[in-house]
C-alpha cells in the first residue's frame, strides 16, 4: 500500500534517495549560509541603508533555520535506523 509523503515524514523512514539528497541539502545550506553572511557584511562595510542589511541578515536567519531543521530531520532518522537494527 501506498502511504502519504505525510505518513513518511511522521515514521522518520527514509529511502535511500531522499537520504542522499538531504545529505546533498546540507552541503548547499551550508554554502548558502555563507554567501548571506558574506552580503550581510558587503552591506555593512559599504555602508548600505538599516533596511537592507535587516533583510540580509534576515536572509541569515533563514538559511541557520534551515540548517538546524534538516540536522534535526537527519538525526530523527539516523536514531530511528538504529532503533530499527537493534529491535
Amino acid at each position: 500500500m501506498l502511504r502519504s509523503w505525510w505518513d513518511l515524514e511522521r515514521t522518520e523512514e527514509l529511502s535511500p534517495r531522499q537520504e542522499r539528497w538531504l545529505r546533498r541539502a546540507w552541503w548547499l545550506y551550508w554554502s548558502m549560509l555563507a554567501l548571506s553572511v558574506c552580503l550581510v557584511v558587503l552591506r555593512v562595510v559599504e555602508g548600505d541603508p538599516p533596511l537592507q542589511i535587516l533583510f540580509s541578515a534576515l536572509l541569515v536567519a533563514v538559511w541557520i533555520f534551515n540548517l538546524y531543521a534538516l540536522r534535526k530531520r537527519l538525526r530523527r532518522h539516523e536514531a530511528a535506523s538504529a532503533a530499527r537494527q537493534q529491535g
